[in-house]
């Protein structure tokens, strides 16, 4: 084109251009919003352990956090452990955030000799419109994890009121 038509390939080149320079501003804008800060993460990964770290008693906000962590969780591998407190984690948020005419959001994780098993629930109360929810990218977020751990996922609105989300993973998922 350059060849045979100059203004043409001139013209094709200032909208490549353009384009590439508004798809780098996206691209900068996503990673700024991934980055909580310029500074790198030197601490350890959470994890399971760190989960009473989510611990409120009602505050402004008025919702209380619990969180109860049974046994049989000694042998978690590291991605197992990271995904528990990321899912426990990403759950409280979306109670705190979204939970309607709730005061309280139970968390307990427990397992036996071959899986972790993680609740949250809310207590909200049912209002009285019937909308279904359209799943946010929290949960597909979450579901995605659980679901490259080789374990299970469900959230959803609980029968009498309130919102329950429950994972089950393996206790020795090999996945980074």
């Amino acid at each position: 084109v350059a060849a045979a038509r100059p203004e043409a390939a001139v013209e094709s080149l200032s909208v490549i251009e353009e384009e590439a320079t508004r798809a780098l501003e996206e691209m900068r804008s996503m990673v700024a919003a991934l980055r909580d800060d310029d500074r790198a993460e030197l601490r350890p990964q959470q994890g399971i352990r760190d989960l009473s770290g989510l611990e409120r008693s009602g505050g402004p906000s008025g919702l209380s956090v619990e969180v109860t962590i049974a046994g049989g969780l000694d042998a978690v591998r590291p991605s197992v452990d990271a995904a528990c407190f990321r899912l426990v984690q990403e759950s409280v948020t979306n109670a705190l955030r979204h939970a309607r005419h709730s005061s309280k959001v139970e968390v307990r994780v427990d397992g036996d000799s071959e899986h972790v098993r993680i609740s949250v629930v809310d207590d909200g109360r049912v209002s009285g419109t019937s909308i279904t929810p359209t799943p946010g990218f929290g949960l597909i977020g979450m579901a995605e994890r659980v679901k490259l751990l080789g374990g299970t996922f469900e959230a959803g609105p609980r029968a009498g009121g309130g919102w329950a989300v429950a994972a089950s993973l393996p206790l020795r998922a090999v996945t980074t």
